[in-house]
């Protein structure tokens, strides 16, 4: 069949695609892709974040129509080499491939790459206890880190909030022994095309959406200090918490932990102290428990231990009730 013939039946088949609309760039489609797709501003952050940094540098200059497979196994390829973890890549892998979708869906290109690409492994990692920070060093670096920013630190080691989530409390949010959580700080591009911080609805939720989470009642002192500001009284965004962790690492001379590992914290002092599993998962706002399951289910309490006791404790007089005495047992074995 000949180009012609092909084009004219792809043209009734409404399957045909002009070769010249994918001659745009990825940085420029990009920009009009995040620009029109509705999405949740903590998504939006997300994935421009995304674009920014780990995707233009690389693809940006290429057209749409020019990025094959092969340059997406490169790009795996790139970010393992940078030590990405295999669910940050996964992270952004679906951003790069939400992009080429919605190029194939307006039959700007054929066909989507991504999908295209092998797609690289992603087992859920069990999160290492023995790799998190102390308590000491979380105290250390609570004061370290500064007044403004050290309720931030003990929300996320008291209550296992993510970094956003611990800069969108109010004082009204913790109450009775309680912190209901209701929102979390993303920093978007407006229409603009400056970078602003705003309030968003929390991870995995609709806008009003909330989850509860036990708080202690060492927090209280601190709800004096909400909601989070920088010294001109503006809204402080992840990134921004970031740096001054990593700052405050680097003057205790502290390794490079991340401050999510104050969530992973949180999770291993109550999973290993016999708090239940479902519920924990549910205070981290989860979208399945097969996620905590599979991340902490090594935590919980002396599971083999429990186990074990309770099998004991069932069946163990019924078994040894049951046993005739060794001596009996070798008289009938030499009868036989």
């Amino acid at each position: 069949m000949d180009f012609a013939t092909k084009m004219e039946n792809d043209k009734r088949e409404n399957s045909y695609v002009d070769p010249s609309a994918g001659k745009v760039s990825v940085r420029r489609y990009a920009a009009e892709w995040l620009a029109l797709k509705p999405m949740a501003a903590g998504t939006e952050e997300s994935y421009e974040r995304i674009m920014r940094l780990h995707v233009l540098p690389q693809l940006g200059k290429k057209t749409i129509s020019q990025v094959t497979a092969a340059d997406v196994e490169e790009l795996y390829a790139l970010w393992r080499r940078q030590d990405a973890m295999p669910n940050t890549i996964d992270s952004r892998r679906i951003a790069l491939s939400g992009m080429f979708s919605h190029a194939v869906r307006h039959k700007r290109i054929r066909e989507n790459p991504v999908k295209q690409a092998e797609k690289p492994a992603n087992p859920i990692m069990q999160v290492d206890e023995r790799a998190l920070p102390s308590f000491d060093e979380i105290s250390a670096l609570a004061k370290e880190i500064g007044p403004r920013l050290e309720p931030a630190v003990w929300l996320m080691a008291c209550c296992g909030l993510r970094i956003g989530e611990s800069l969108g409390v109010f004082p009204e949010d913790i109450a009775d022994g309680t912190l209901r959580c209701r929102r979390q700080v993303v920093r978007i591009k407006n229409s603009s095309g400056k970078y602003v911080a705003l309030y968003a609805p929390l991870k995995h939720r609709k806008e009003g959406e909330w989850h509860d989470i036990p708080a202690p009642a060492t927090l209280e002192p601190l709800a004096e200090r909400l909601p989070i500001r920088n010294q001109a009284g503006g809204m402080i965004y992840p990134d921004l918490f970031r740096k001054s962790w990593d700052r405050a690492l680097k003057r205790l001379g502290l390794p490079g932990y991340n401050p999510h590992d104050l969530r992973h914290k949180w999770a291993t002092v109550t999973l290993s102290n016999g708090v239940p599993i479902h519920e924990v998962s549910r205070w981290m706002g989860h979208s399945s428990i097969k996620i905590t399951v599979d991340r902490y289910g090594h935590l919980t309490l002396d599971g083999s231990d429990r186990c074990r006791q309770v099998i004991e404790a069932t069946y163990g007089v019924h078994m040894l009730s049951g046993f005739p005495a060794p001596r009996e047992l070798g008289a009938e074995l030499v009868l036989a």
